[in-house]
């Protein structure tokens, strides 16, 4: 799952929310430093990242991508996954992704100042050029994906990536359908 997933599974508190967010660059134990609740979200975080690695229907899309892009499988299919997920709430109008999200930036923006160096920077982009509105567009993906591809120097096309999403679409919407039910039992347990 990428940033609107993650977000999504975190639940209604502030301080889970803000936990789930930052905890790709809190390292190791250095967690338990912090308030109980964000301590909270970065579990969850690692507990939703855990349990994506290893779920069947996942693992299917992301070997989907291994021939042309080796390596590169999990990365994208966590990036097309915030796609596919505006594609299940548009069919089923069960998460209102647009309410939201609103409300993911008004939290992210008051604890700005609390977000490590690097994320602070990286928000700042996320909400300048509107990110979790914008996986909902072809041309959002396409652009999270070629920044990623830029970010870490991975010279192939990695934005072409998404043909592959278009030309297995009705697979990718089934196995993110039981994906999602899947891991909203398990975070809701966790929660």
């Amino acid at each position: 799952m990428n940033f609107l997933g993650h977000l999504i599974l975190s639940g209604t508190d502030p301080d889970v929310i803000f936990g789930n967010f930052i905890a790709d660059s809190v390292k190791g134990k250095s967690y338990l430093l912090l308030p109980d609740s964000i301590r909270k979200g970065i579990t969850l975080h690692r507990v939703i990242d855990d349990f994506t690695d290893n779920n069947t229907e996942y693992l299917k899309g992301k070997r989907r991508f291994y021939q042309r892009f080796p390596k590169m499988g999990g990365v994208i299919n966590d990036i097309l996954y915030d796609y596919l997920l505006w594609r299940f709430d548009k069919k089923t109008k069960s998460i209102n992704l647009e309410i939201k999200i609103t409300k993911f930036y008004k939290i992210l923006d008051q604890k700005i100042h609390q977000m490590p160096p690097r994320i602070r920077e990286m928000y700042h982009y996320m909400r300048k050029d509107d990110w979790l509105n914008n996986y909902q567009h072809e041309k959002g993906i396409k652009r999270a994906l070629h920044g990623i591809g830029k970010r870490i120097n991975y010279s192939d096309n990695l934005e072409s990536s998404f043909e592959i999403l278009e030309n297995s679409m009705k697979f990718f919407d089934e196995e993110f359908e039981i994906f999602y039910s899947q891991i909203k039992e398990k975070t809701s347990f966790f929660l």
